[in-house]
């Protein structure tokens, strides 16, 4: 069978999931590129396991990016790149679509859910306000995206950046990024408050990355908050956004120059049997 597209999968210990996303993306039309990097468990026997059909590449050196650089080696030529965590739920009908989008875009993104079963209430309010932030409105950009071919050829190799997924995106001209709402993709929130300060310091801090370099900047907080402030029944969530966020920027702004190459992952959304 003919293939379409190459999916990029990045995962760093996650034996875990990536069983399960693997199985659900059960298409030879798609080749499956996972880099299990820096791994300490056995993501890439349970890899191996889920798709025999999949390329599960290993290396020793940590990072996202160096993961996604290696990955491309083996993408199909003149086809497609999907960009995908190895944490996330989708299919590969989801993907299908954001691929026929490319007939007239550079990239394509979808629709974001969280899954938010098991957090805390702090949390749930976060989020739900989160997203209502108008950058949603076009889509979210990160986590499952495509891109062309000729796109993909000239963002690779990609630089080392924290925020790979808003270096994409910001990359290409707005314009240029098609979003498809019937296509969708489950990721799953932080279940506790200081692990999404954590990955919330990270991504703010690789935003701040971004925009040293030049890089046009995102829609950002303001413009969440005068989308929502009309929407009183909403006002409890918001507040605990401004919490959060304001505590993630002191944060940041008191922390010292090396703790930007710390990783803040998430694992508290894994299985339990992970943290034994």
């Amino acid at each position: 069978m003919t293939q379409i597209a190459t999916v990029l999968i990045p995962a760093f210990n996650e034996a875990a999931m990536i069983g399960r996303t693997l199985a659900a993306l059960d298409d030879p039309r798609l080749r499956l590129v996972v880099i299990a990097n820096a791994c300490t468990d056995d993501t890439a026997d349970v890899a191996r396991r889920a798709a025999p059909r999949a390329i599960v590449l290993e290396t020793a050196r940590p990072g996202k990016i160096n993961a996604l650089n290696i990955g491309r080696f083996c993408t199909l030529p003149d086809l497609p790149v999907v960009f995908m965590d190895a944490d996330l739920d989708t299919t590969p009908a989801q993907i299908a679509m954001l691929l026929a989008a490319l007939d007239h875009a550079e990239a394509a993104c979808g629709r974001m859910e969280i899954d938010t079963a098991g957090c805390s209430a702090l949390v749930r309010a976060y989020m739900r306000a989160w997203t209502l932030n108008p950058y949603f409105e076009k889509g979210k950009f990160g986590g499952l995206f495509a891109v062309s071919a000729t796109a993909a050829a000239r963002l690779f190799p990609l630089p080392r950046v924290t925020a790979d997924d808003e270096f994409i995106r910001r990359s290409l001209a707005a314009e240029d990024i098609a979003f498809v709402p019937d296509c969708s993709f489950t990721a799953r929130a932080p279940r506790d408050l200081a692990t999404l300060i954590r990955v919330r310091r990270r991504a703010l801090r690789g935003a701040h990355a971004l925009s040293g370099t030049g890089q046009r900047r995102g829609s950002g907080a303001r413009a969440m908050l005068r989308h929502a402030l009309p929407r009183p029944r909403l006002w409890a969530d918001l507040a605990v956004f401004v919490a959060v966020m304001a505590l993630v920027r002191l944060q940041l702004a008191l922390e010292p120059a090396t703790a930007a190459t710390a990783w803040e992952r998430d694992t508290t959304n894994r299985p339990v049997e992970l943290h034994r």
